[in-house]
Order: structure tokens, then sequence, then C-alpha cells
């Protein structure tokens, strides 16, 4: 059995570390990811390579993403946030969080 004094210091990091999330998020961490990249970088990439997990791959194939236009998939979310996201936003901002 855990202590009472262990599980009041989880709830604590809970509640400082979790963040609610709304719709599907795959998407705009990809987008988001490809924007950090584009600002470290000091302008657009001229090729990218996107390594995924299973689940984010499960998760991101068929999720329209925001204000897109209809563009589903990794290549989408990750050509949006590489050419036009927001990386200062820190993914803050609902499902607009990457700024398209």
């Amino acid at each position: 059995m855990v202590s009472e004094k262990i599980y009041k210091n989880y709830l604590s990091i809970l509640k400082e570390e979790m963040v609610p999330a709304m719709g599907c998020t795959e998407p705009i961490a990809l987008a988001y990811g490809a924007a950090r990249a584009r600002k470290v970088l000091g302008r657009e990439p001229e090729h990218i390579v996107v390594k995924c997990s299973g689940n984010i791959i499960k998760n991101v194939r068929c999720v329209i993403i925001p204000n897109s236009g209809g563009l589903v998939g990794i290549p989408a979310g990750v050509i949006l946030g590489a050419v036009g996201g927001d990386p200062d936003k820190n993914m803050d901002e609902k499902l607009d969080s990457c700024g398209f």
C-alpha cells in the first residue's frame, strides 16, 4: 500500500504537470515540433524526416487538422507547422496552438 505522503506527492506532481487537451493532439504535436525546428534553424527546412511512435501514427492518420481546409495525416501536420506554425505559443491555445 502507498503511504499518504507518497500519494500526496504524486497528486501534487500531477496537478502541476497535467494540462487538459481538447481534440486529437497528435497532429498539433507534430506541427509544433516542426515549427520549433524551423525556429531553431532560423529558416524553413529544405527536408524533414519524421519518426513517430505507433501510437502517433495510429492517432494522426485520419484526423482532420484544424484550420487546414480538411488536410489529414503526418505530412500535412508537419508541413503546416514548418511553414506557418508559431512555436512561441507552446501548444497552450487549444487546437490552433501552432498558429494555423
